[in-house]
Order: structure tokens, then sequence, then C-alpha cells
């Protein structure tokens, strides 16, 4: 069994001997030590410092949150993002714990002047790639019960007011140059959105053996004049099966979303349909490469410390877009394969990604700087850059 491990992770160890000299200079002079002071003396006063986390494609950017406590169950939180591409996010949060749970009020704004879109369906057309512009406002309250951070269910309702526009990019046509009577482009949609969600988290480490598991669903109901009536439903499997104590491990992930519309319900506008593409799914294909009703995502990867803020990635993912559930066939897979960098802060949150992967349309190369933790449920709404 040592002789094929010692194969395998070969490269790796040539790859962090060659590495390390160029971290012997930043830890000379204490630099990350430095940092954490000054970053640990704002969180005393409630300012969080970020840098990205608006999502691949927005560009380099940053801002912060302000927390103010009152007490030790109220905290109201503020969220500023705004990056060199004009992404644009704000939000604010109020949280009240209580014996029975928490109660969150929240709202957020997204200004996305810049997103792909390649047109409908499995075999859409590269040829086609067009970009439009996302306006997204939610306002809405959560109750979330927590059980020893390992077990969490939730509730929640959301009103959205959601627009795509024509993109700001004069190299790209938008979506009606290309797909005429595109729904939901060029109008405003309102909606209500209430859903629920159950999530286990067995992972205890990165390194250790554990898994965890997602599931949510919610049904979207039009305001005003919109006539929106359908479900979405969604689940996220990990599991990870360590190699190296403290140092890798396998990682295999699969995420399933599925739409269901009632019979009386209006045409879902575009932005609303699941997508895959980019970092976050298919780092073999262009952000947002491919949009439906359905989808199925898999991917494994074998995640490598080589230095202990910086992890080597050789992944494989595979995803698949489909109308009806009788469509999903195992043998129609759009596959990638590649290698990716991850560098984390001494606090373990992933501030850098730069990931290159090949497919069946070419070489695609992502660069996401920093993470977010992923919603608890997603529904019709886009969100900025979370953490596989």
């Amino acid at each position: 069994m040592l002789v094929p491990l010692e194969v395998v992770t070969w490269p790796f160890h040539k790859l962090s001997t060659g590495m390390e000299h160029g971290f012997i200079a930043f830890e000379r002079h204490k630099i990350r030590e430095r940092a954490n002071l000054w970053t640990e003396e704002l969180r005393q006063h409630g300012v969080e410092v970020r840098f990205g986390g608006s999502g691949e494609g927005a560009g380099f950017g940053g801002g912060g949150t302000y927390t103010y406590r009152a007490g030790k169950t109220n905290r109201l939180q503020f969220l500023g993002l705004e990056t060199i591409k004009d992404y644009q996010e704000f939000g604010i949060q109020w949280q009240s714990a209580t014996p029975a749970g928490s109660v969150i009020a929240e709202s957020s704004y997204q200004w996305r002047p810049d997103e792909n879109f390649y047109g409908l369906g499995h075999n859409s057309v590269r040829a086609k790639h067009s970009m439009f512009a996302l306006r997204q406002t939610w306002a809405g309250l959560r109750w979330e019960y927590q059980v020893k951070r390992r077990v969490r269910w939730g509730a929640l309702y959301r009103s959205a007011w959601i627009s795509a526009l024509p993109g700001g990019n004069p190299q790209f046509s938008s979506p009606d140059a290309f797909f005429s009577n595109l729904n939901g482009f060029g109008t405003q949609t309102r909606l209500g959105s209430a859903g629920i969600y159950f999530d286990m988290n067995g992972i205890r480490s990165e390194y250790q053996l554990g898994g965890a598991s997602h599931f949510g669903a919610s049904y979207q109901h039009g305001l005003g004049s919109s006539s929106l009536s359908y479900f979405s439903y969604e689940a996220q499997l990990e599991g990870r099966l360590p190699i190296s104590r403290e140092s890798s491990a396998f990682v295999g992930q699969a995420n399933f979303e599925l739409t269901r519309e009632r019979h009386d319900s209006g045409p879902i506008p575009f932005y609303m349909l699941p997508h895959i593409g980019g970092s976050s799914t298919l780092r073999g294909f262009a952000l947002d490469r491919f949009y439906g009703r359905n989808l199925a995502l898999l991917s494994l990867e074998y995640r490598y410390r080589i230095h202990p803020f910086v992890q080597v990635i050789p992944f494989f993912d595979e995803g698949q877009i489909f109308d009806r559930t009788g469509d999903l066939s195992w043998l129609n897979w759009h596959r990638n394969y590649g290698l990716g960098f991850r560098f984390r802060s001494a606090a373990g949150a992933t501030f850098l990604r730069v990931e290159y992967g090949r497919s069946s349309e070419g070489s695609a190369i992502h660069i996401v700087f920093g993470d977010r933790e992923r919603p608890p449920l997603l529904g019709p709404f886009r969100y900025g850059a979370y953490k596989r």
C-alpha cells in the first residue's frame, strides 16, 4: 500500500519543496502575524475587512462588515462590497437568539452588471455568448434551530424584486440579440419565496473522515402582475476520505436542483433557472455556461496540503442540464478535469482560488477572490462566491 501512495504523492512533495522557498521570506518578516494582529483589533470593534467574496467574474474588490451586539443574544450586522468591475452588494441582518431557535430579519441588494448567458439547455452554443445586468433586491424573515453545530433546520420567507437588463460590456451583445422573446429580459419580476431546509454536518476537519448533506425546498409565487407559481428543490451531498493524516484527502460532492411549475404558472424568467459552469460547478467551462430547468453535478477532488496555508487540488467534474427527470442520462454529461490551488488565511478562510480546467470546449482558467458560506437556501436568488 505504501508504494502506490508514494508514487501518487511524489509530484506534490516536489512542488511543496519548490514553493517552500517562496514562503520563507514571507514568514521571516512576520507579515502574516502583523496582519492577524491588525484584523483582530478591528474585530474587537465589530469591524471585519473582506477581500473578494462577490463571485467569480466580478473582478477584485472588497469591503467589510460592521457588527453591533446588543447583549449576548442580539446582533445587528451591515455588509458592503464593491469590485473594480462595479459589482455591488449591500446587506443588513438582525439576529436574535431564543431557546426556541434564532429569528433572523435580513435584506440584500446586488447589482451584477456582467452576467453570462449562452442560451437554454444542455446543448446551448458557446458562439452565442451574451451578457446581461442583474439587479436583485430582497427582504425576508428566517427561523433557524441548530443542534450542537452538527444539525440545523429552518424556514424562511422572502419578497424579491429582480430585473434583467442589457449588460454594460460593449464587447458582448445582450441576450435579446440572439434569443427573441426571452422570458424575463427587460422586465422586473416581483415574487415571494417560502422555503424550508435541513442540514447535517459531520465534517470535523479538512482531512478527517466525514460527510455532510443539505436538503431544501421552496415555493415561488408571483406578486403584482406576475403569475409565477413553481417549486424548487435542492440537495447537496459531500463525503471525505483521508489519505494522509492532516495533509490530504479525497472529497466527493453531488448537487441536484429541480424546478417544477404548477399548471397555472407563467414562464419562469431565464435568470432564475439553475445554471452551471465556473469555479463552483464545472471548472473546465466558462462561468454560467449552461442554463436549464434541472441540473445534476458530480465532482471528485484530491486535496493535498503543500503548505500550512496552500492546497493543490487535482479535480474531475461532470454536470448535466435537463428539462424532465426522464431526460437525465448517465451517458450525456459535460465533463472536465484540471488542477487548482487554494490559498487560505491563518483563520482558515480562503482568500484566493486559481483553477485550470480542460473540457470538450477547450481550456478555462478561473480566479476567484474570497469565499462565502453557502446560503441556507438558494431558491431563485443569486449569491456571491461560496466555498466548495
